[in-house]
């Protein structure tokens, strides 16, 4: 079989360590090349050893449109699609675009990948974005999915593409985590004091206040809620604990970036909820299942989909205080089993699998 080489477009690369672990170790194995059009305002992100194009400025951000003429521009002065067999856009809108309009002018397929900015932002707030996203996935040869909802969502809005041009394509987990995988001994099973965890950026779409609203309506047990993530929205949590008047207790303990430290935090805790919404994956969740924790998870978003319901925690709508309780008294019924399950499957996240997957799939499709 012919070994496929990608120039891959990817605009968001600065923004999350997930996109540099999934090109680093799919060049372990091919020799694919790496496109980064940012704006000039990211050169404090800078990552050395990569070439990173600086060319979008403010006026890009008001056009939109003049952003796919400095691509243009780059890709021909660069001659970045010679030697590569397609093009993978990797969101929907923005890098699809210039992918599309590329492989018109160069003749060469191109995939996408689908993620929660491409659905959330462009899709559902747009009739003109949800032409151009028909128009894309019309044309493309692959769709790759970080999220399983995000896919039923593509298939309900344009029932005529062909899915079977569908595929997965999760974030994987770090070294770190599969190599300190933990289960959970009877002696961490002691449920007298609920201990809740909640990691993530305390921004409104986490939806930490509804966390916050469980632990203040309900008493039938005592309920910990350790919170760990940088305080965005400068929440008072000294005032919000002294608001707590019925035996439960808050503990915010900040941004944790020592991933010892954050291990042994989630190893300390029963439960994990995170009930964000416009969550692309939520890395987060597949950490806390490695350590044992069985998770709570929003309904129609984010990790949704990769696991049977109740195998491993189960879905919440971000809005319901009642199904949230619902959900918490569910896992306790049963924790022990729950905390057996979080073990399973939790090697599919590997990046070194998730890559081969990626190639094997390009190699046979494209």
């Amino acid at each position: 079989m012919t070994q496929k080489k990608a120039l891959h477009i990817n605009s968001y690369f600065l923004s999350n360590k997930i996109h540099y672990n999934l090109y680093t170790t799919i060049t372990k194995y091919r020799e694919d090349k790496l496109f980064i059009p940012v704006y000039e305002s990211y050169r404090e992100n800078d990552i050395p050893g990569l070439d990173i194009d600086y060319i979008f400025t403010n006026v890009d951000k008001k056009l939109f449109f003049t952003k796919y003429f400095k691509i243009f521009k780059v890709i021909n002065k660069k001659k970045l699609t010679n030697g590569y067999d397609y093009i993978h856009a990797h969101t929907l809108i923005s890098d699809g675009i210039a992918a599309y309009l590329l492989s018109k002018f160069t003749n060469r397929k191109f995939v996408v990948t689908v993620r929660s900015t491409d659905v959330d932002f462009f899709i559902k707030k747009s009739s003109f974005f949800r032409f151009i996203a028909r128009k894309i996935l019309s044309q493309v040869s692959m769709v790759f999915f970080v999220s399983q909802s995000h896919k039923n969502i593509i298939k309900t809005l344009y029932p005529k593409i062909d899915t079977n041009a569908f595929f997965s394509l999760p974030n994987g987990l770090d070294n770190f985590w599969l190599k300190n995988v933990y289960e959970k001994t009877p002696a961490d099973q002691d449920l007298s004091s609920v201990k809740i965890l909640f990691v993530g950026q305390i921004i409104k779409r986490k939806k930490l206040d509804l966390l916050i609203d469980f632990l203040k309506k309900y008493d039938d047990r005592k309920y910990e809620l350790t919170i760990v993530g940088k305080n965005s929205l400068e929440l008072d949590f000294d005032q919000i604990a002294q608001s707590i008047t019925n035996g439960n207790t808050i503990n915010y303990v900040g941004e944790v970036k020592n991933k010892e430290e954050l291990l042994r935090i989630y190893r300390e805790n029963h439960l994990f909820i995170l009930l964000s919404y416009a969550e692309t994956f939520g890395v987060v969740y597949v950490e806390a299942l490695s350590q044992g924790l069985p998770i709570i998870y929003t309904r129609g978003d984010g990790i949704d989909g990769y696991f049977p319901e109740g195998e491993v925690g189960y879905s919440s709508s971000h809005e319901s205080l009642p199904e949230l309780k619902e959900k918490v008294d569910l896992i306790l019924a049963q924790y022990s089993t729950i905390c057996k399950n979080t073990k399973k499957n939790i090697q599919r996240f590997d990046w070194e699998l998730i890559a081969k997957d990626y190639i094997q799939q390009t190699n046979n499709l494209i």
